[in-house]
């Protein structure tokens, strides 16, 4: 009687969950870190142990080649964070399932966005199930600094190099930037879409199209974008996004140009939108919206027996009321869905929502929206040589990215 006693709790502890899940994803910082923790209470919620294949670094690079790895030894994790065209690049090896087999997607057509629907369908059919949507072209100012210097919210990129001067003087950073190449591209990124405006920036980004290219516009974009490092901090060379929001968190740094995780971040060190930061337009991009789909695929395995049911209800709370609430909030995106009461949301996330309702859509290319990560990493690789050699030129730049894409095109 006294074993069996001792062994009841043991015999609970084994069983108190139904299932395992194993998913990788790239949720490391603070603010990612707090919205991980919602997914996996969510699954506790569901009965489903939450088995955490976190990769640090590199923007997700670093995930994607330990999933690559993982998948070539025939032992890929459950679900993995894939986004973009990188989606159909894994369904044509054939080792996804389709989300219409598991889950009953009728509704989505109703819930979710075109634009949402198009980035995770492959051939007609549901091949990843989307978490949120992260707006990728925002200016982020230090309310403080902006305050104490009496300095007018940027509109024009000549009122940006104007204010950064004036910043640069007084004895702040005027540009808070990491030191990897993914940042330096989506800086590149979030000038070249104001300056080329969305038919061009698709037909450059998304389509390569030599003639705009090649153009003198994109050499105009390449030249004014190399004016922006002298407004960078020195010895930030090998630092990740996150290490350069909190230049900007610690008044240490008046401005900053990222997606709106960073918003993540920021509210996880409990600081306010509004109240000591303020979200606006990249210069010039007004009505413009560069698009970052988070979503995961879900890997075909057949080593759990109630396999089906935990990659059901994987999906169905991804994609629930509560858990889109939760998790966008505080990882700073906005909610997938389009049904989402937006009222505990701040005023960044609000005026997100609505934007994209609103905006031209463009997919962002240094998210992998716009290629294949292949693609991405050639391009990323160019610009951000070109914004730390003081001795490139603009033209030879444009040429050599104009050859690197119809290499791979």
């Amino acid at each position: 009687m006294k074993k069996s006693i001792l062994f009841l709790p043991l015999v609970f502890s084994i069983n108190s969950y139904a299932a395992s899940m194993e998913v990788l994803h790239w949720w490391t910082a603070a603010g990612e870190y707090e919205s991980q923790q919602v997914l996996e209470n969510s699954l506790l919620d569901a009965q489903i142990k939450l088995r955490n294949f976190a990769i640090v670094g590199e923007g997700g690079d670093s995930a994607i080649r330990v999933l690559q790895m993982r998948a070539l030894s025939g032992n890929p994790p459950d679900a993995a964070q894939i986004k973009g065209p990188d989606i159909g690049e894994w369904t044509k090896v054939g080792m996804l399932e389709e989300v219409g087999s598991i889950i009953d997607t009728s509704s989505w057509a109703e819930i979710l966005p075109q634009t949402v629907r198009d980035t995770i369908s492959f051939n007609g059919h549901y091949m990843a199930v989307p978490v949120n949507i992260h707006r990728v072209n925002w200016l982020w100012l230090n309310k403080k600094i902006f305050e104490q210097l009496k300095l007018p919210v940027p509109v024009t990129w000549d009122d940006f190099f104007a204010a950064a001067d004036k910043i640069k003087a007084a004895g702040y950073i005027p540009l808070a930037h990491g030191g990897t190449a993914w940042q330096d591209s989506l800086l590149f990124e979030s000038m070249a879409l104001s300056l080329l405006g969305s038919e061009k920036y698709i037909n450059a980004f998304v389509k390569h199209d030599p003639a705009v290219i090649n153009s003198p516009e994109m050499i105009v974009v390449f030249e004014k974008f190399k004016r922006l490092k002298p407004y960078t901090a020195k010895g930030m060379v090998g630092k990740d996004w996150f290490q350069a929001s909190t230049l900007l968190s610690t008044d240490k740094a008046a401005m900053q140009f990222m997606g709106d995780w960073a918003k993540g971040m920021w509210n996880a060190s409990g600081k306010a939108a509004m109240s000591d930061y303020l979200c606006v337009d990249v210069p010039e991009s007004a009505g413009l919206f560069s698009y970052n789909i988070d979503s995961f695929v879900l890997f075909e395995k057949h080593n759990f027996s109630n396999e089906n049911k935990v990659q059901s209800t994987f999906a169905q709370t991804l994609l629930s009321p509560k858990f889109q609430t939760e998790f966008n909030l505080a990882k700073g995106s906005i909610p997938v869905r389009n049904d989402i009461p937006m009222e505990s949301f701040d005023k960044c996330a609000q005026k997100s929502f609505q934007d994209f309702a609103s905006s031209e859509l463009v997919p962002s290319f240094t998210q992998n929206l716009a290629s294949t990560s292949h693609v991405q990493n050639i391009m990323t690789k160019i610009i951000s040589n070109y914004f730390n050699d003081p001795n490139a030129d603009a033209a030879k730049t444009v040429k050599r990215l104009s050859l690197a894409l119809r290499a791979v095109n």
